[in-house]
């Protein structure tokens, strides 16, 4: 008897857990939600492309030119991208811009504000979901420099701040709540909309790539920690992330560095005093990174093991990973195809490249700028992505038995890829060693599912010699070696 009651209980117990599940993933809200590492809009996964065009709102200061973001808006539904991530911030002196949305800590400009409101106005009416940054690590559009600019003009308490003291100081964290509130409990004048209740706005960030160079990651954790439980007590709507590029403070969580990174330790030894880890809170709903690697030293192809790694701790949090930024200098339609085939494999399978510019405005453009007029293959390329997204096909021919491929190209310098496919789920090791057999280091263990493994290894770094390497195979069904040959 007292059995069956402590059964139906637990019957009871599972049955209102289903519940609160099947409400958080198949509630009709019209809010994007992240369940577990996939993004949900009214019950279905939404996958997605998007692009970054950061400078919306600023445009339509010159009435000339609101064109432009009518433009952007068309070209993105043309070629079918989802989902645009733009500048939801402008702090500059007044004079500086008609644009501006802030120019003094409690001191707002309602043009630069309606601006924005029309850069929602305007994604709401062709169908374009927003990413709004709430603010800049950098100087453009103001950011931490503008923060410091105000402190130095207003306030007693914070005159001659550094950098990194924007995340601790307690006058510039009123500041940037102030900013916050003001914006997710702005009414947009054409919408009649609360921001907070935008449903046409997909996500918010705290700021675009955000560091604390030199110091402990905890400050910066605490920072996110404080404004992310702000953010949620006035919008419980919308998504958040932090919008950073993915630094780390725990090398052991990543490739081997050496072989995957070029010994670019700086990227997770803690020096940007960031943690990409540590930094996924309870109010963060999923995380954020980017990619620039010949920006980082690294050779474009490395690009795959910096998305894969990322992807793979997002997963053991639980949450989606987001790529909300990536470029390269050269050769764009070959990295972009890499990159975005890899997107393709991973849960959320969603990413926005950096960036479009209008060609009317391509005087703006940096290296990695693009539109349909200059690059009219990459758009191929971007409709051939969405294409495979929207029908969500995923190519993998796996063979049976345990296949080792050679790797490619070999001889190399200073990047190679190493591919495996295996027909059963089972444990695998993947090693490197010298000639003499001496172990350099491990390209990929643990249980894995069946299918085709990709490892992008960067050499390029005084730990190896030039000559004859052996990377080795071991599976519970056999032991597979082949050579591979480094050129320096």
């Amino acid at each position: 008897m007292e059995f069956n009651v402590y059964f139906k209980v637990a019957i009871l117990k599972l049955n209102i857990l289903f519940l609160f599940i099947s409400m958080q993933i198949f509630s009709q809200s019209g809010f994007f939600k992240a369940v577990n590492n996939k993004f949900f809009l009214d019950g279905r996964q939404f996958t997605f492309f998007g692009f970054n065009a950061y400078y919306l709102q600023s445009i339509g200061a010159d009435s000339s030119k609101l064109y432009i973001i009518d433009d952007v808006f068309k070209s993105a539904k043309d070629v079918g991208v989802k989902v645009i991530r733009t500048n939801g911030f402008f702090e500059a002196d007044i004079n500086e811009n008609p644009a501006v949305i802030r120019y003094s800590p409690d001191k707002y400009n309602e043009n630069g504000l309606k601006l924005l409101d029309y850069v929602i106005f305007k994604a709401k009416e062709y169908g374009i979901y927003l990413i709004l940054s709430l603010s800049n690590n950098y100087k453009n559009y103001g950011g931490i420099p503008q923060y410091l600019k105000w402190g130095d003009k207003y306030s007693e308490y914070s005159k001659n701040l550094k950098h990194n003291d924007f995340f601790v100081n307690d006058t510039m964290k009123i500041w940037y709540k102030d900013y916050l509130n003001t914006i997710l409990n702005r009414t947009n004048h054409l919408t009649n909309i609360q921001y907070k209740d935008e449903t046409n706005i997909f996500s918010f960030e705290l700021m675009n790539e955000a560091d604390m160079q030199s110091v402990p990651s905890i400050f910066m954790q605490k920072w996110y920690d404080e404004m992310s439980r702000y953010f949620r007590s006035i919008d419980k709507n919308h998504l958040l992330t932090t919008g950073e590029i993915g630094y780390d403070a725990n090398p052991n969580m990543y490739s081997d560095i050496d072989l995957f990174y070029n010994g670019s330790k700086y990227l997770f030894n803690g020096y940007k005093g960031t943690s990409y880890y540590m930094n996924s809170l309870l109010n963060v709903d999923y995380a954020s990174f980017h990619l620039y690697p010949e920006a980082w030293g690294l050779d474009p192809i490395a690009g795959i093991t910096w998305i894969e790694d990322h992807i793979k701790i997002a997963d053991e949090l639980n949450k989606p990973a987001l790529m909300g930024e990536f470029g390269v200098r050269n050769e764009k339609l070959k990295y972009y195809d890499i990159y975005l085939e890899k997107i393709r494999q991973t849960p959320s399978k969603s990413c926005i490249v950096w960036n479009y510019l209008h060609p009317d405005i391509m005087h703006m453009a940096d290296a990695y700028a693009f539109n349909e007029k200059n690059n009219p293959d990459l758009f191929t390329l971007f409709t051939s992505h969405i294409s495979l997204l929207d029908s969500n096909v995923i190519n993998k021919n796996v063979s049976d038995g345990v296949i080792l491929f050679q790797n490619y190209p070999n001889p190399f310098n200073p990047v190679t890829t190493i591919k495996y496919s295996i027909s059963e789920p089972q444990n695998v090791s993947l090693k490197l060693f010298n000639i003499l057999g001496e172990q350099i280091g491990i390209i990929d263990e643990g249980f894995r599912h069946s299918g085709e493994y990709e490892f992008t290894l960067s050499f390029d770094n005084e730990r190896l010699a030039s000559g004859l390497y052996i990377y080795q195979l071991v599976t519970n069904e056999q032991t597979l070696s082949k050579k591979l040959m480094l050129l320096k």
